[in-house]
């Protein structure tokens, strides 16, 4: 198999050696002091991490704001002035916004790099550096998509309320039922293919932490199956993008049985009503139909993106094969160069 499949099955695994590293150096993030007002950043899936820690730490009562790193460095410096610590996410720490938002930073803000490559400019300039301890990854963002959001979880939870071994304890569970999903890997590309792979027009939707999980699923199919997709949020789907949907179009619906269940199912209901093929998804499971007795959720939903992209990696996986798509990058590689 390709080098995304094989990545995609070492994620529990990936997940498990970050755990052990914390575990072991659990002092290191107890000594970060939590923020008044933090700014997170990076581009593609690193930006889709910080995206999601905002909304955890919003959860928690931090002022944060996630920022692309292109946007810092064209529209939004200003922002720059009014926080005390600035989270870096970039999975090579040497993309090429790094160093000219590194150069931007003032000297009062604490920059937190967060990376694999613990030899990377970004890890060169940090104040403090995370490791994802990913492992090596060669094509779409997997492991080290994974692990930055599991690292970031670490470090929220450390601020919300110190280093506490249950946390590890549900990363660890969380590892497990990857595991268990992984194991089905085979049943799930064939029923996403075969409900989605006719689409005229696919979308994934959710409101919140779920978009994270929608904008960073949409980027894959379009990174690995070269097959556009459109992630956004529910609310903002509903005020104008829901009258293309017709018999034709696909939507993966996620951020059911949580907060916004209501919403959500409401609109996988109309979505439905609508002609649309509809994939809800659930902590990683694949529901064909919204049942009212659906167990719902085993972990805080905030820690749910961590499984809810699992099905749609194998998708983007599989819908390559079963269009003939070389494996590979066409236009991009693995470390984006040019701004």
């Amino acid at each position: 198999m390709n080098s995304f499949y094989q990545d995609i099955h070492q994620q529990p695994e990936a997940l498990r050696q970050l755990v052990t590293h914390y575990r072991a150096a659990g002092a290191s993030l107890d000594g970060l002091a939590k923020p008044g007002r933090v700014l997170l950043t990076g581009m593609g899936a690193s930006f889709h991490a910080a995206l999601w820690a905002s909304y955890v730490l919003q959860a928690q009562g931090v002022w944060a704001i996630a920022v692309e790193a292109s946007d810092l460095l064209y529209f939004s410096g200003i922002l720059l002035q009014d926080v005390d610590k600035i989270i870096f996410i970039s999975q090579s720490g040497a993309s090429a916004e790094v160093l000219p938002v590194v150069e931007l930073l003032p000297a009062s803000i604490e920059l937190i790099g967060i990376t694999n490559d613990m030899d990377s400019p970004l890890a060169q300039q940090a104040d403090v550096v995370l490791p994802l301890v990913a492992g090596n990854e060669t094509t779409v963002a997997t492991k080290t998509y994974l692990n930055s959001m599991a690292c970031l979880w670490l470090l929220c939870q450390t601020w919300r309320h110190g280093s506490r071994e249950d946390d590890y304890q549900s990363l660890l569970r969380l590892a497990d039922v990857a595991a268990q999903l992984l194991g089905s890997a085979e049943e799930t590309s064939t029923y996403w293919i075969e409900q989605l792979s006719q689409v005229n027009q696919l979308y994934f939707l959710g409101h919140g932490p779920h978009i994270t999980t929608a904008r960073q699923a949409a980027m894959m199919l379009g990174e690995w199956a070269k097959r556009p997709a459109i992630g956004t949020s529910i609310g903002a789907f509903r005020h104008g993008p829901i009258e293309v949907v017709a018999p034709g179009t696909g939507a993966v619906v996620l951020g059911v049985k949580g907060i916004t269940d209501t919403s959500t199912e409401n609109l996988a209901s109309d979505l439905r009503s609508y002609g649309a093929t509809v994939i809800p998804v659930i902590e990683g499971r694949t529901v064909q139909r919204i049942q009212a007795q659906e167990t719902g959720r085993d972990f805080d939903e905030m820690l749910s993106p961590l499984l809810d992209i699992i099905p749609a990696q194998l998708f983007s996986e599989a819908m390559a094969r079963h269009l003939g798509i070389t494996p590979g990058f066409r236009h991009i590689h693995k470390v984006v160069q040019r701004l």
